[in-house]
């Protein structure tokens, strides 16, 4: 709520802004869009996040599948442990400490995985959706697209809209007013 009240007042500015850099005297025409809507909503981001979902629901099963093994390992040799030789019991202590190492390493095998898994989908993701946004900026006529929901900007039109030449010549300006009398400046 707090940020679609403030968005208006910022395009006003950022339109006002621009108008005025370098004597622009033509107007910005600045668009905005929700990132997490737009994601959300369409078939690229509905169809990563359902496959996201089906890894981690997988890895949860497997998972889960192998620490019932564990902990029922566990029962049956506590369970026989009175009754066991000393050979016996020690084997199976090996392989309760084999069986809880596979676990962990499963663990983060998985976890490490799912997370190259989504660092990819959403790079992919954000391929996509900027070259939509450019795309669809360029195709209406937008200077900037805003992303309200990252606060990102897309310079759309970056020669109607670039402010490099006067923000060089007032630094320039405050350089000159704050050098000393007799000094050189640069």
């Amino acid at each position: 709520m707090y940020k679609k009240s403030l968005l208006p007042l910022t395009l006003v500015l950022l339109v006002s802004t621009f108008a005025k850099a370098d004597n622009v005297t033509e107007q910005v025409k600045v668009g905005y869009f929700n990132s997490m809507e737009v994601l959300g909503s369409s078939k690229s981001g509905q169809k990563a996040s359902k496959e996201m979902e089906e890894k981690r629901v997988g890895f949860a099963t497997e998972l889960k599948a192998l620490e019932d093994a564990y902990v029922a390992k566990v029962k049956d040799v506590q369970a026989k442990a009175s009754t066991l030789s000393v050979a016996a019991r020690e084997k199976a202590e090996a392989e309760i400490l084999r069986m809880k190492r596979e676990l962990e390493s499963k663990a983060k095998e998985y976890e490490e995985e799912f997370k190259l898994t989504a660092r990819q989908a959403q790079e992919r993701l954000s391929r996509d959706l900027s070259d939509s946004v450019y795309e669809v900026g360029r195709k209406d006529g937008y200077d900037v697209m805003v992303d309200v929901a990252s606060g990102r900007s897309y310079v759309i039109n970056p020669d109607k809209v670039n402010s490099s030449a006067s923000i060089v010549a007032s630094m320039d300006g405050k350089h000159a007013k704050n050098a000393q009398p007799g000094q050189k400046t640069t």
